[in-house]
């Protein structure tokens, strides 16, 4: 178990670190850009990120659950990876004219040009990486990710100020993947593939259909808005409704990012030496959760200083929408480590099911609310939350066998912490008033308040993760003796 422990501590710091890195790119552009620009960024990296989700083809999954991996096998996942990710930026490409013409604005074909670089430097990285999360070597994918986090935020800040605008968001990620792929081939912990092997890729591609597919139309699920909204309003309103949604995304990211690296080889360990799954999976949503939930809860209530604080005034009307997709994320993350859990016990093709029949519940739905504004949007995901955490559940009883209700029981804990710290933040606004100019009070006071409300109600209802954090501090101390 400290192997897991090792590599989640590792894999945490490299997820944090960049998301804090992100989030001072993100501050940043919002005061350097307008709503409108982003927008425009916002479509063109919707579409394109879209399509990328094809471009491993579940080539990093497959090595990562593979029992055993020979060099033949890698080489076939190279050159499968190659295959797709070199096609679709070739699509990339010629598409880019026609995705202009259809939402009427001509600079999205050179934004495609730019972003397409990616795809084609991608494979040789994507593999070694994949190999490195299979041993657990998450040392290395920190280097490798604080180097393309911190690289990409100097390019942005440097390119907007030159006055390439929306073009630098595009540039940077070209020249974060190109640092990557350096420091990939530069480190010696980490083997390099470069000749392919095309032959016999069929059983991957098998695999990977169904992954690549289903994480394609997961991510679908929150660009659809930027889609619709961008066909049917303004680039001003998209960039607006992707802030609000990319805030709260953010948040749960940020701290399910530390984790998630480590939850698909931990359950494909998991198996193969015959634990049970199903305990492994709910104790690690019952921890998680515990920290997702409550700051989401928090978010929801103050949304309009945090946003301020952030991103500047100029984005007060993606408050709204950003408390009322908190609500959805806490209902999303409910089973947020199911794809994780039906890939690692086989059952790749029930998680595109379950992400297809969520995006064609969500096309119709922006359609239909998008005339009563992005508000009434964000509010109709919620009820598109309710129904994912049912159907979820469902899927999860009748492949794997989930106790649903022993699953709900184990995460009343969670409710309680989150509730409180809610209700807690409630409490505040009327001492510190979350519509002043200057969020720094407000903010200022939830910072220093919630985290002590959070500690404490952990302790209170003897919640497993307050075992944990007495563990990690408790470790250092036996160590000094």
């Amino acid at each position: 178990m400290s192997r897991i422990r090792k590599a989640l501590l590792h894999s945490s710091i490299s997820q944090y670190g960049v998301k804090l890195i992100g989030l001072v790119t993100m501050m940043v552009v919002a005061r350097l850009l307008t709503p409108e620009e982003l927008g425009v960024f916002a479509i063109a990296s919707g579409i394109v990120m879209l399509l990328s989700e094809f471009k491993l083809l579940g080539a990093a999954d497959y090595l990562i659950r593979e029992r055993e991996l020979s060099e033949d096998k890698i080489r076939r996942a190279l050159g499968l990876t190659i295959l797709i990710s070199w096609g679709l930026g070739i699509v990339i490409i010629l598409s880019g004219p026609w995705v202009g013409d259809f939402y009427n604005i001509p600079s999205l074909d050179t934004l495609f040009y730019i972003l397409s670089i990616s795809l084609f430097l991608g494979p040789f990285m994507s593999i070694p990486v994949a190999l490195a999360n299979r041993e657990f070597n998450f040392r290395i994918v920190l280097h490798i990710n604080f180097a393309g986090a911190i690289v990409s935020l100097v390019a942005t800040v440097v390119l907007i100020q030159l006055g390439f605008g929306y073009y630098s968001l595009a540039w940077a990620i070209v020249v974060r993947i190109t640092v990557e792929l350096l420091i990939v081939v530069a480190s010696p912990t980490v083997p390099v593939y470069w000749r392919p092997e095309f032959r016999s890729i069929r059983d991957i591609a098998a695999f990977g259909v169904f992954t690549s597919t289903a994480n394609m139309v997961k991510r679908a699920i929150k660009t659809v808005p930027d889609m619709v909204i961008g066909k049917m309003g303004t680039t001003t309103q998209v960039g607006l409704f992707s802030r609000g949604l990319g805030f709260v995304d953010f948040l749960a990211s940020t701290l399910f990012m530390g984790v998630s690296p480590v939850v698909l080889p931990f359950l494909s360990e998991t198996r193969r030496e015959g634990g049970d799954v199903i305990h492994a999976y709910t104790r690690a949503s019952l921890l998680l959760g515990a920290m997702v939930w409550p700051v989401l809860a928090v978010a929801a209530i103050a949304s309009l200083p945090t946003i301020r604080l952030f991103f500047g005034s100029q984005w007060d009307e993606a408050a709204p929408v950003a408390s009322f997709m908190a609500i959805w994320m806490i209902l999303r993350t409910t089973h947020n480590l199911s794809s994780n859990l039906l890939v690692a016990t086989g059952h790749e093709r029930i998680t595109l099911l379950k992400e297809t029949i969520l995006l064609l519940l969500a096309i119709p739905l922006v359609i239909v609310t998008f005339p009563l504004g992005l508000k009434a949007i964000a509010m109709g995901f919620v009820g598109l939350g309710v129904v994912e955490v049912l159907l979820i559940s469902w899927i999860l009883k009748w492949a794997l066998g989930l106790q649903v209700l022993h699953f709900y029981r184990q995460l009343i804990p969670n409710v309680v912490v989150s509730v409180t710290c809610g209700l807690a933040t409630w409490g505040l606004s009327f001492l510190v008033s979350f519509d002043a100019e200057s969020p720094w009070l407000p903010v200022g006071a939830i910072a220093l308040c919630l985290p002590v409300v959070w500690l404490g109600s952990l302790f209170i209802v003897r919640h497993p993760l307050a075992d944990e954090l007495l563990m990690l501090v408790r470790r250092p101390s036996h160590r000094t003796q």
